[in-house]
């Protein structure tokens, strides 16, 4: 069992939609830093910015207006942090095999993909080892584990769905704030508290529903039986 999860959510800025990985500027990183036990009951614990990891958890935000508006400047920062806490649980784990697990929504698929990507174009390391680096983590990706419950479709499978899914399970999940595009346009219009609250709306979700999965596929399954 791991000693720690990183739920992640990335942000990016791209005028064109079409321009994913092209002409994309990553602007916020969020994670929320949980060494919490991982079942229900840690549902109740809130997790603070900035906040001390011996309470529990805590959430870190790493921003390109809080780092000179340089990419460059904010993705060596988030690899600093990184490569701090896998120290850590190194330290923590001793001989045990003890790894981080990564939980996001569609992080294998593109936060994962992108972070490298940048880590190698900002020297934060040589690509073999970035991609070593996260290979040594586990990664759970709600999108993926979630497409046997739509028919293995990608069509329609967002977090917003998911969120509407947890509530049908009964898990008192907050609505998001805002979707990608909104970002685009609150990045370009000076807006940084509303991307600040969109990660952490987002972040809270995936949170709920990791910590209540049992639940919430449970409530799936039920659905798809036959009535």
């Amino acid at each position: 069992m791991s000693l720690l999860r990183l739920y992640l959510d990335v942000e990016t800025y791209r005028p064109n939609k079409e321009d994913a990985f092209i002409n994309e500027e990553v602007i916020a990183i969020g994670v929320i830093e949980d060494w919490t036990r991982y079942n229900p009951e840690s549902t109740s614990i809130k997790c603070e910015e900035d906040e001390a990891s011996s309470a529990g958890c805590a959430l870190r935000l790493f921003t390109i207006w809080g780092n000179n508006n340089d990419e460059g400047e904010l993705v060596r920062r988030f690899y600093k942090y990184f490569m701090k806490v896998i120290m850590e649980v190194k330290n923590r784990a001793r001989n045990r095999k003890n790894r981080i697990i990564v939980v996001g929504f569609n992080v294998l698929r593109y936060d994962i993909p992108l972070l490298i990507q940048k880590g190698f174009e900002h020297e934060v390391d040589s690509l073999d080892r970035l991609n070593a680096l996260w290979h040594d983590t586990f990664v759970i990706d709600y999108l993926q584990t979630t497409l046997p419950f739509n028919r293995m479709k990608f069509k329609d499978l967002r977090l917003e769905r998911m969120v509407e899914l947890a509530r049908k399970a009964n898990l008192n999940v907050e609505d998001l704030h805002g979707s990608g595009e909104d970002v685009v346009r609150w990045y370009a219009e000076g807006h940084y508290d509303d991307i600040i609250e969109h990660l952490r709306r987002d972040l809270e979700a995936v949170r709920v529903i990791d910590l209540n999965f049992r639940k919430f596929y449970s409530a799936l399954v039920k659905a798809l039986e036959p009535q």
